[in-house]
């Protein structure tokens, strides 16, 4: 079986504490090869910097915010009450926001922790944004492949993307992944984690990927 992903899958199996990480590593689970395009790959060295450089500086502030003396009953509504109390609404909030889940079932895992097994828990988390993060970013990029550079446009197609709400570069990455379908015939399942796009191309018939996957296709 083989597949072209959508670089939210390919952030999501890196960082382990993204909300869809279980869901990414099915996906690398799945299928004997995945491919991306070099569109793709640099989407995701893009992401990769910046979602990284905000959750270690977040995470960093954090435990040089929390006093022994004032840690009591520390919860975690507590916690998503500190994010919202000091960040603005804003994508780096989303992107905070959306780690505290994982955070707390990999690494706190307690109702009420104590200030030192908490602090011990974002340090380990701390480790693994700046260490074991580059091992999953090396065995991602070690077992998937690369297609060839697509020289057609599809402007027919681009258009109809447009029109059901799938932009740039999403709009420019599935057609990657047909105009790669076609070349090799090779029934090509389509993952993307983001919902406009897959209902924008599960929508349009010209696609002739075997199948077109959503994050509700994982569990």
């Amino acid at each position: 079986m083989k597949s072209f992903v959508d670089t939210n899958v390919s952030i999501a199996y890196m960082f382990s504490i993204d909300p869809l990480n279980n869901k990414s590593m099915s996906v690398f689970k799945e299928y004997e090869r995945i491919f991306w395009s070099k569109m793709v790959k640099n989407e995701c060295k893009q992401v990769f910097e910046n979602k990284r450089k905000i959750l270690v500086k977040f995470y960093k502030d954090l435990v040089n915010y929390l006093k022994p003396e004032n840690f009591h009953n520390y919860s975690f509504n507590e916690l998503k009450k500190y994010v919202f109390r000091n960040y603005s609404r804003s994508k780096k909030r989303e992107q905070i926001l959306s780690s505290l889940d994982k955070f707390w079932y990999n690494y706190v895992n307690e109702r009420f922790p104590t200030y030192t097994s908490f602090v011990q828990a974002i340090n380990n988390c701390l480790k693994d944004l700046k260490h074991l993060l580059y091992c999953r970013k090396e065995e991602w990029e070690k077992n998937t492949f690369l297609t060839e550079k697509r020289t057609e446009k599809y402007l027919d197609l681009k258009n109809k993307l447009k029109s059901l709400n799938v932009h740039s570069p999403d709009d420019e990455i599935v057609l990657d992944a047909h105009d790669f379908n076609l070349r090799n015939n090779i029934h090509l399942d389509f993952i993307t984690f983001d919902k406009d796009c897959y209902e924008g191309v599960s929508k349009i018939k010209e696609f002739q990927f075997n199948k077109v996957k959503g994050k509700d296709d994982y569990l």
